[in-house]
């Protein structure tokens, strides 16, 4: 079981685009306005564009991701959780089964080679010192995930336009349960 590296094109590590269709509303007539549905673009913060086109190539692809809090457009006391490159330009793959379609994926720009020419496979420690980095940052988020939960309780008490906000984002489950609540076993 070998890794290699792949180097992306430009972009490739942001969330895919993607779309729905969606019917239009009827008119007065009863008849569907326009074309009778329209295309709404989504963002699917989950997952990478270049994570997409391996996974359906049938590549098995990790890229290091570390979670940041970036603050809402609309709502600017709150904050979202998105994904981000930890190494930026480049994906790991696995054992490939075909190097020409792993080429032919759009968003690779190739694969890290040897002098000689040959694909260049990863040691399994580095693999895993990355892995750790990951890790490492996971830590660092949920430490400043607690914080701004805290920030936001606490702004919450004296403005009524927050605890509103906060009110409807407990119904939906978002933030009812705090990061360092401890279970106790039975």
């Amino acid at each position: 079981m070998a890794w290699y590296a792949v180097r992306t094109v430009p972009g490739a590590q942001k969330p895919r685009r993607e779309f729905a269709v969606e019917p239009t509303s009827l008119d007065k007539e009863g008849r569907p306005r326009g074309k009778g549905y329209r295309i709404v673009p989504n963002l699917n913060h989950n997952i990478c564009a270049i994570e997409r086109a391996l996974t359906e190539n049938g590549f098995d692809c990790y890229m290091p991701s570390e979670k940041r809090l970036v603050r809402d457009r609309k709502h600017t006391d709150l904050w979202k959780v998105r994904r981000f490159a930890l190494l930026v330009g480049y994906v790991f793959v696995r054992d490939p089964h075909d190097w020409r379609l792993l080429e032919a994926t759009p968003g690779v720009a190739g694969v890290v080679k040897a002098a000689d020419g040959s694909p260049l496979p990863i040691d399994i420690m580095d693999i895993l010192a990355v892995r750790a980095a990951e890790a490492d940052a996971e830590v660092e988020f949920d430490r400043g995930s607690r914080l701004a939960r805290q920030v936001l309780r606490k702004n919450a008490k004296t403005d009524p336009r927050l605890k509103m906000l906060i009110g409807k984002l407990d119904i939906a489950g978002s933030l009812s349960v705090p990061l360092d609540y401890q279970f106790q076993a039975a």
